[in-house]
């Protein structure tokens, strides 16, 4: 299983295959200037009690609770488009990793469609969004459609953020990813490397994302039968793991479990 660590920008979920963005809307990195102010959407108890309920892994409670928290905001008089937005997306989440994935797309084609019209087509918001639609089309195994998805993602990366970003780099991770599902080796390791020297230069070598980055190098090179080279980079992603999360943390047993199979 090649895994991506960061699932959620606002609160980091187990290592998944792609970015979701969720918790408000605005990664750390954007510095674009958006054509309106951006505010975070305000938090209701019901809000939190759904956020509760995701991080839990009770996706169905997640659900119900943000359908509430969304019917209510739609039966304001003037409902606000911020909080509309967050929960259209929270929703798509929680669907998506309920494994409802036409659902999923639903809500967050209705996130940006609000998105385009209050930011316009160029904002780091929207770039976001356009990631989470192509990893659901990535969980349903349209793969060019995906692909469709994160390239629309980072374009709007790359102008608005410039090209050494973290969010540069988990596009081109996802997009690498997607090409491996597709056979395409070469073309996933290539990606898969821009996105390691973007975390390399902007986290450091001993960051976990990094990790991640050395960990799908090695499932890539498995898949192309170079088990040396396999080894090399789990080998690589297995002391990065052991020295931050530490032995016991499930993403190094996991690698570690790839090592051991291969000297078997």
């Amino acid at each position: 299983m090649i895994f991506n660590p960061i699932k959620l920008i606002c609160c980091l979920a187990p290592l998944s295959f792609a970015l979701l963005i969720g918790c408000g809307k605005t990664a750390p990195d954007q510095q674009a200037t958006p054509k309106v102010e951006p505010t975070e959407a305000t938090q209701t108890p019901g809000m939190e009690a759904a956020s509760k309920a995701h991080d839990e892994g009770r996706f169905a409670d997640a659900v119900r609770l943000y359908t509430a928290e969304l019917a209510t905001e739609e039966a304001k008089p003037a409902p606000s488009w911020v909080q509309l937005s967050h929960l259209n997306n929270q929703l798509g989440l929680a669907l998506d990793n309920a494994g409802q994935y036409d659902k999923a797309l639903e809500y967050y084609q209705k996130d940006l469609a609000i998105l385009l019209k209050q930011l316009g087509p160029d904002h780091p918001d929207v770039a976001l969004s356009y990631n989470n639609i192509g990893a659901v089309h990535d969980n349903k195994g349209e793969y060019d459609k995906a692909l469709e998805y994160y390239q629309k993602s980072l374009a709007i990366s790359l102008k608005q953020l410039g090209p050494d970003r973290p969010s540069v780099a988990t596009s081109y991770n996802n997009i690498g990813l997607v090409h491996s599902k597709k056979g395409e080796y070469d073309k996933a390791l290539e990606y898969i490397q821009k996105a390691l020297t973007i975390r390399l230069k902007q986290l450091g070598p001993d960051h976990p994302d990094v990790a991640n980055s050395y960990h799908n190098i090695a499932f890539l090179y498995k898949d192309k039968k170079d088990l040396p080279k396999a080894k090399e980079y789990w080998r690589k992603a297995h002391a990065i793991l052991l020295k931050k999360l530490g032995p016991n943390h499930p993403h190094t047993k996991l690698v570690k479990g790839e090592l051991d199979a291969l000297n078997k």
